[in-house]
């Protein structure tokens, strides 16, 4: 069984990595995981705001994992660096592939964006990046 890593922000864009999945997998051949990355900790002031964040992340993740309702799917939340918690939560948990959106920035990183970037860069396993439109 092949296991993916499905990271999202919770965007529009983001999504088109689970349609991309869910049209080129069989359910009986995958695990999926979805993980969404928070890198706004530093931003918070109380214990408030970081229930609330994962709260909204929580929320976040069921929705995009319905979205699925056919694939053995797991949830997983971080705060960190996004690139950074991608790959080393694929490095931990033996994951096959990473499926990531590619995002339209400008300036020197809008190729693919600096989270894809680090993640194509540094992950050890097979990255597909997957186009935004």
């Amino acid at each position: 069984m092949r296991k993916i890593l499905l990271p999202i922000d919770g965007s529009e864009r983001s999504m088109k990595a689970i349609d991309w999945v869910e049209s080129r997998y069989s359910p009986e051949d995958i695990d999926i995981t979805i993980l969404i990355v928070r890198e706004d900790l530093v931003d918070m002031w109380s214990q408030d705001e970081y229930e609330q964040a994962k709260l909204e992340s929580q929320l976040i993740l069921q929705k995009n994992a319905s979205l699925l309702n056919k694939f053995a799917v797991n949830t997983q939340f971080r705060f960190g660096r996004a690139g950074e918690e991608i790959v080393a939560f694929a490095k931990r948990n033996d994951i096959d592939t990473i499926v990531i959106t590619k995002s339209t920035k400008s300036g020197l990183l809008r190729f693919i964006g600096s989270v894809t970037t680090h993640v194509v860069k540094y992950a050890d396993c097979v990255v597909v990046i997957v186009p935004e439109r």
